[in-house]
């Protein structure tokens, strides 16, 4: 069951079984941040808490985890369960004993070997009358506490895959026998009523059928037949094939393969399946065959092998989270260098690239130079221009003032007599007017060297010397 589970867990690890708890339906893919944030969130009243320990526990398909409170569990602040991954996850502790059960006890203890209140008085240190006032009052608060004490168990229907609000049959069995063992003062009728109240489908039928059969069954009875039908009936054969090829799981820890295994090599044990003697020797070789070990654990392990001496469960665990606290510094130092290494890399990468920068900065401001002062030229180019002048009638450099124009040097060229080009001037003129050339305003015939009175475009003929 599972409160014997959390008491030979907290035995092994040498924790006081009041400070522990056992929590149960932890899925395998849960991480350990997830799995301090949900019991964070739940466990915080209780105060510190620390986990122990894992281990997966294939009847539920599901992870196991030991948590050790740093004082004893509260019973007015423990959770029954706790909101995590994969649906709520149970809670295990070890059932308190009160005043009132230990005076029952007593009592009951005095009518079996035939004593009395009485005579017994002086034995424990107390007065008769103050002993029949415990009595009274155990007697008299006796309802109130059962119905304080009365928690409504779980539900389980006997299906092997549990519906949503149902319970598997492991989980529902640790709770219901923990609760028939706080309630030994109620009456048979009553335990059975509260068992049935948690039983659905097939599990109910089974129970209606075995009261109809014998009414005077108990409750303890009607459990009893519930785990024979639900329960685990495997064969010895079975626990020790189990035992002998449980290897460690991909991703699973070191430690949790050993928590995992022992788990196996006591149910083994209890069975009659593999002897007590054995079970450290089995231990070593599955831990050698079946798991990942590092080079220095393994030589260690061969060695304590090879002179007879099979670690106990205790040493087995303690020289595993030494290995694994080893193999944790070693892949932190790891990392911190491969941070070390990417942080130069980096740096190189963005001095490499502030170098290109630079370099493409001063290849853009020769090219900038270089079209600051093409556009320089260009300026003064046609600053050049500007200056030459456009007009016909506008002296241009190569011109002496007063000078004859080119036009009329070619006019001046064909006006001689007889010449190739030779043309009445106002003919001249005139087919230029025609021609839509107007003459510009300031141009001015050049006058007539030869004083020639005609006027203008007239053409003169020289005087003769003989009329001088």
């Amino acid at each position: 069951m599972a409160v014997t589970m959390l008491q030979d867990w907290c035995r092994w690890m040498g924790v006081s079984a009041r400070r522990g708890l056992l929590i149960l339906g932890i899925p395998e893919d849960c991480d350990e941040a997830e799995l301090q944030e949900s019991l964070e969130a739940a466990l915080w009243p209780m105060g510190h808490f620390t986990v122990l320990g894992k281990v997966f526990r294939e009847e539920d398909n599901a992870t196991a985890a030991l948590v050790e409170l740093d004082r004893e569990v509260n019973y007015a602040l423990v959770p029954r369960e706790i909101p995590g991954t994969g649906g709520p996850w149970n809670v295990v502790f070890v059932p308190r004993c009160s005043g009132e059960e230990f005076l029952s006890r007593v009592f009951h203890f005095m009518e079996q070997q035939g004593q009395t209140v009485e005579s017994v008085a002086g034995a424990l240190g107390l007065g008769l009358r103050r002993v029949c006032w415990l009595r009274s009052v155990s007697q008299a608060v006796q309802p109130w506490v059962e119905a304080m004490r009365y928690q409504r168990l779980g539900v389980f229907s006997g299906r092997d895959q549990p519906a949503l609000g149902e319970e598997s049959f492991e989980a529902w069995l640790h709770h219901t026998a923990d609760m028939l063992h706080v309630w030994q003062g109620v009456s048979e009728r009553e335990k059975r009523r509260r068992l049935m109240e948690g039983l659905r489908g097939t599990a109910l039928q089974l129970v209606h059928g075995l009261l109809a059969e014998n009414p005077a069954r108990t409750a303890q009875d009607c459990l009893a037949a519930l785990i024979q039908v639900f329960g685990d009936n495997e064969s010895q054969a079975t626990l020790r094939v189990k035992c002998l090829t449980a290897q460690q799981h991909s991703g699973e820890r070191l430690s949790a393969f050993v928590l995992r295994l022992e788990v196996l090599l006591q149910k083994a044990i209890e069975k009659g399946a593999l002897a007590r003697a054995s079970a450290d020797h089995v231990r070593l070789r599955q831990v050698l065959t079946r798991a990942n070990l590092t080079e220095p654990l393994d030589e260690a392990l061969r060695k304590l092998r090879m002179v007879g001496r099979s670690p106990s469960f205790l040493e087995m665990l303690g020289l595993v989270r030494e290995s694994e606290a080893w193999e944790a510094s070693l892949a932190r130092s790891e990392r911190a260098q491969a941070e070390e290494g990417a942080g130069a890399q980096a740096h190189a990468q963005a001095d490499a690239r502030a170098d290109a920068k630079a370099e493409d900065d001063k290849v853009d401001e020769k090219e900038q130079e270089q079209q600051e002062q093409e556009r320089e030229r260009e300026e003064e180019d046609t600053d050049d221009l500007d200056a030459v002048p456009a007009g016909l009638g506008q002296a241009r450099p190569s011109e002496a003032p007063g000078g004859p124009t080119p036009a009329q040097m070619g006019t001046a060229s064909r006006a001689g007599p007889g010449g190739p080009g030779y043309e009445p001037e106002g003919l001249t003129q005139s087919g230029d007017r025609e021609a839509g050339e107007p003459l510009e305003e300031g141009l001015k015939p050049i006058p007539d060297e030869s004083g020639n009175e005609d006027g203008p475009g007239g053409l003169g003929l020289p005087k003769s010397s003989s009329g001088k």
